[in-house]
């Protein structure tokens, strides 16, 4: 352990409910699930993500760690970020949301060594699940797989010489020709398993299916195929527990001087060694006692040297573990049944069992794991527990959940709700609705009310509609908003537009956020009160509303356009709030006026742009997706603002609207806006501006001398686009000089 002070137990849940397993059987190999860092107890980080991005997130973020440097881990759909930094033996942990201006958030110090296993563990048990799931998924998350191998072999210390494997078991006193032996570890590396003489016990105090790291040498190799069309794997032995006759395919890697700390058998003292990659790692053997097949050499008197990049399907007369190093808990995939069930009174080893319980869907696995639930064992393991008895979506298990309804953790009882709605059973209605009335937590409350709406959809939706109206806590009735908010049924869709009026601030904003998505005029009245409210928060959601309802810009919702009537009546109240005394309510207001597209907005939005500065990007934001000739002075005015946002804004604004008006202008910032974001806007308008095709061809030419390769990257975007005589022979020149890579392919792109 880290000799830090105040360094915590850290580890990362993955929610692998019913959901994510119907994906990856319907052949999606990146589901979304509910990823979280919990350290020490409390909540670090959490959100959903598509795990598949999500863990080669993670395993990125191993390899500056190895090198002391520090590393970030993105969460894609849910705007969070949590930055690893080492220091020392241990890793601080801290986290940001990317939307809020990189605003810090909870942070943490974790023992270094703990948190690369506690990575690894996440990472390979997707890929275990993934392939579990579907078999034809293997190809999708191999990438993945080969790369947490890798980092394991690195965890390990071992360098280039390592494979990941899995340490099935051992058994003592192997005998081969006569001689007893000591000892074979018994290893697998995915579908193929094979023996090691284990001569110094390496393995001895090591658990059975445990992850590990081992460097194997092969003993007497012969080479019994060559070739381009060798692959890269290590071949399944039947007779697992012998040490002896296992194949090896791959490619060699390196050729170098044997280091003088590698173990090899006591009987041979080889000067060298080959590194073989077999795929998942690397094997290690004696280049030059590398003998040939008959059958493969015929005709050859001495058998081909072996060099870096040959292609061997190499035949060992022995397999000697030289090193070995567990770097995880054991792994359940290979128990059997009845010793998962066994497992689960283990408080070590329950969580992992229930998940491969349910993961194989055994026969009597809900009774066993609700059985295990009722024994009340520590809270992160009720969690497991009743993820298990999601996936098994068994209706045995309906009263055990319902139990868990009113659990003293909310991540349980949470997890109890999502199962409930996965078996579907309507016994669970009348239980999850006095939950909704009684529970504390709001995303638990939430949990619960869609768990009710999915379990009996009729009969929920007249409880509902009983709550929205006249349940006096406000905290219900926001959390039955939002779950009737996605039904798409018609009924609840008018119990949120009624709720738009609700008084509480909470609910009323909750469906103003589910109405804006409607295809239909039904709340645009309510929304219309709400502008003028006095909570400048609910006049904030009003006007964001009008940002899709019935939008007609083309970057805005494609959905029912709005009548020529209603939309004048939304228009003439959103300019009314030009004036308003938030400066959020005004912005929001002028992108929303930006995004219905009416001519009457142009002239008090350009009026605005030279009277409220705090508002002045969405004032050109605005009129750039508006459109209207009317606005081009101002927008090019604009290129000229102080504030670089103004100036991205306008230079985009200026593409928008198609003028050259802007083209010098945009040619300056091109060239040497202090901002790298105004550059590349400003590159990205001149390649739609259009008619002064010289001076822009000019600025764009200049701009590919520049260091940034983004910068270059959009030159030459640009130029493609550009009907200028010599912008082929540019393109050209870029193929064959530039020295980033991602240009030249962008370039010979635009040529073709």
């Amino acid at each position: 352990m880290s000799s830090q002070a105040g360094v915590e137990d850290a580890r990362i849940e993955v929610g692998y409910d019913a959901a994510v397993y119907e994906r990856l059987r319907g052949g999606d190999p990146n589901p979304d699930a509910a990823v979280r860092v919990v350290c020490g107890g409390r909540v670090l980080v959490s959100g959903r993500d598509g795990l598949r991005w999500h863990c080669a997130q993670l395993v990125r973020a191993l390899e500056p760690l190895f090198e002391d440097e520090p590393a970030t881990v993105e969460f894609y759909e849910a705007d969070e970020c949590y930055h690893l930094v080492p220091d020392g033996d241990a890793v601080r942990l801290r986290c940001e949301r990317t939307a809020d201006d990189g605003d810090a958030g909870p942070s943490a110090v974790v023992d270094r060594e703990a948190f690369v296993t506690e990575l690894l563990r996440t990472v390979e048990t997707f890929c275990d699940v993934v392939v579990g799931a579907n078999p034809a998924l293997a190809d999708e998350v191999a990438e993945v797989r080969e790369r947490a191998g890798d980092a394991r072999v690195a965890a390990a210390g071992f360098g280039d010489w390592g494979l990941p494997v899995r340490l099935l078991d051992t058994e003592p006193e192997t005998a081969h020709g006569g001689t007893v032996y000591t000892q074979t570890a018994v290893l697998a590396v995915g579908d193929a398993r094979f023996g090691a003489f284990d001569g110094d016990v390496l393995a001895d105090e090591e658990s059975r299916d445990a992850p590990a790291a081992a460097r194997l040498w092969l003993s007497d190799p012969t080479a019994v195929e060559r070739g381009a069309d060798v692959g890269l794997h290590v071949e399944p032995n039947p007779d697992a527990l012998a040490w002896h006759d296992h194949a090896f395919s791959g490619e060699v890697v390196d050729v170098a001087d044997l280091p003088a700390s590698a173990r090899t058998p006591s009987d041979d003292s080889p000067d060298r060694r080959a590194l073989l990659h077999v795929g998942a790692g690397t094997v290690a053997f004696d280049p030059d006692a590398v003998a040939t097949a008959a059958e493969g050499t015929a005709g050859d008197d001495e058998p081909p040297a072996v060099t870096v990049g040959q292609r061997l399907r190499l035949r060992a007369a022995s397999v000697h573990l030289s090193d070995v190093v567990v770097t995880d808990a054991p792994s359940m995939a290979d128990r059997t049944e009845a010793e998962l069930r066994d497992a689960l009174s283990d408080p070590a080893r329950r969580a992992a069992a229930a998940t491969e319980l349910a993961r194989r869907d055994a026969e009597d696995a809900a009774a066993a794991i609700t059985d295990c639930l009722r024994t009340d064992p520590p809270a992160s393991d009720r969690r497991a527990l009743v993820r298990a008895l999601d996936v098994l979506a068994d209706e045995s298990a309906v009263p055990g959940l319902i139990e868990r309804l009113g659990d003293a953790d909310p991540d349980v009882r949470r997890a109890a709700a999502v199962a409930l709605a996965t078996v579907g059973d309507p016994a669970a209605l009348d239980p999850l609705l006095a939950a909704v009335r009684s529970e504390s937590d709001s995303a638990t409350r939430r949990a619960v009310a869609r768990a009710a709406r999915d379990v009996d959809p009729t009969r929920a939706l007249d409880h509902f509609a009983s709550l929205v109206r006249t349940d006096s806590d406000p905290a219900v009735r926001e959390s039955v908003v939002r779950v009737l908010g996605g039904t798409g049924n018609v009924h609840a869709e008018a119990l949120v537009v009624e709720a738009v009026d609700d008084p509480d601030p909470d609910v009323a904003r909750e469906a103003i956020s589910a109405v804006r998505w409607f295809t239909d005029e039904r709340p645009v009245g309510g929304l219309l009160r709400r502008l003028g409210d006095d909570d400048p928060t609910v006049r904030v959601a009003a006007a964001d509303a009008f940002v899709e309802l019935g939008a007609r810009a083309a970057h805005y919702h494609d959905g029912d356009e709005l009548s020529a009537e209603t939309r004048t009546r939304v228009v003439r109240a959103l300019l009314d709030r030009l004036d308003d005394e938030n400066a959020a309510v005004r912005r929001t207001a002028m992108e929303a006026l930006g995004s219905q597209a009416h001519p009457e907005s142009v002239m008090p939005l350009c009026a605005a742009y030279d009277d409220d500065e705090a508002c002045r990007p969405a004032a050109v934001d605005a009129l750039g997706r508006i459109g209207d000739p009317r606005a081009i002075p101002t927008v090019v005015a604009a290129l000229d603002d102080d504030d670089p946002g103004v100036r991205r804004r306008a230079c985009r604004a200026c593409a928008r609207l198609g003028t050259s008006a802007g083209v010098p202008r945009l040619g300056r910032l091109a060239r040497a806006d202090p901002r790298l974001a105004v550059r590349v806007e400003a590159v990205e308008a001149l390649g739609h501006v259009g008619d002064d095709r010289d001076e822009v061809f000019e600025a764009l030419e200049a701009v590919l001398d520049d260091g940034e390769a983004d910068l270059r990257w959009e030159a030459v975007t640009a130029l493609g686009r550009l009907d200028h005589p010599r912008a082929r022979f540019v393109l050209r020149q870029v193929v064959e000089d530039d020295p980033d890579e991602s240009v030249r392919e962008r370039a010979r792109s635009r040529l073709e």
